[in-house]
């Protein structure tokens, strides 16, 4: 039985594909380009959405800076990076579709928490934008630039409720991410499919998502809460 919930935050709650990644990506391959990169933004995107099937926007811009630059583009790098993963936000986000009246229904009956990726400020500014702290226990953010992974977030969670991993649910649109991590420790997950492709899981029954949904609507009756 489901006592606590885990939600992604980009693509699960915000459209963040929408919303945010054109301008951020449009000004990180702007930067590569001025500093000696040698492909086009067309040539870059369709580079981008094909890599990060397997690999982290740092290591995309990495990539592109080491295949298709100079030595002045790989410094670069780094300046598109965080122009990617702190990107201007507006004062107010708004949620997906029924995500507000999700959380307004399962904050009743479990205990929810915010598992995000990317570099603190710019995760708890969405937060803010998005005005969603208040639904959640706890918001980890796990700082993907250096790889960390949300498997210990999920187990740190699991320890503070005191819980068996069975009895949490994982809830996010990265099969790599957190669908893989919550897979790993023998976890709930349900995969939200919304946004860019984000990866495939490995073949076979054990790597398979719990529930499997695409709208915040199919979320409740899917994941049976």
């Amino acid at each position: 039985m489901i006592k606590v919930i885990a939600f992604d935050l980009d693509d699960t709650l915000l459209d963040t594909s929408g919303i945010l990644a054109p301008a951020a990506t449009r000004e990180a391959f702007d930067t590569l380009i001025k500093a000696g990169l040698k492909l086009s933004h067309e040539e870059c995107e369709k580079l981008r959405i094909e890599w990060i099937k397997e690999i982290s926007h740092r290591d995309v811009f990495e990539k592109l800076a080491l295949h298709h630059g100079t030595a002045e583009t790989a410094v670069a790098a780094e300046m598109a990076t965080q122009l990617f993963y702190e990107p201007r936000l507006p004062e107010k986000l708004p949620l997906l579709e029924g995500a507000r009246a999700n959380l307004d229904y399962l904050k009743k009956k479990y205990s929810l928490y915010l598992v995000t990726a990317g570099t603190e400020d710019a995760q708890l500014r969405k937060v803010k934008a998005l005005g969603i702290a208040d639904d959640f226990k706890e918001v980890f953010v796990v700082n993907s630039l250096i790889k960390k992974r949300k498997k210990a977030a999920f187990l740190e969670i699991i320890e503070k409720n005191k819980i068996q991993p069975e009895e949490l649910l994982c809830i996010g649109n990265s099969l790599t991410s957190e669908i893989r991590d919550a897979i790993d420790i023998k976890a709930i997950s349900c995969y939200f499919e919304f946004g860019e492709e984000r990866g495939r899981l490995s073949d076979g029954p054990q790597f398979k998502p719990t529930y499997h949904v695409k709208h915040h609507s199919e979320l409740i009756k899917t994941c049976r809460l």
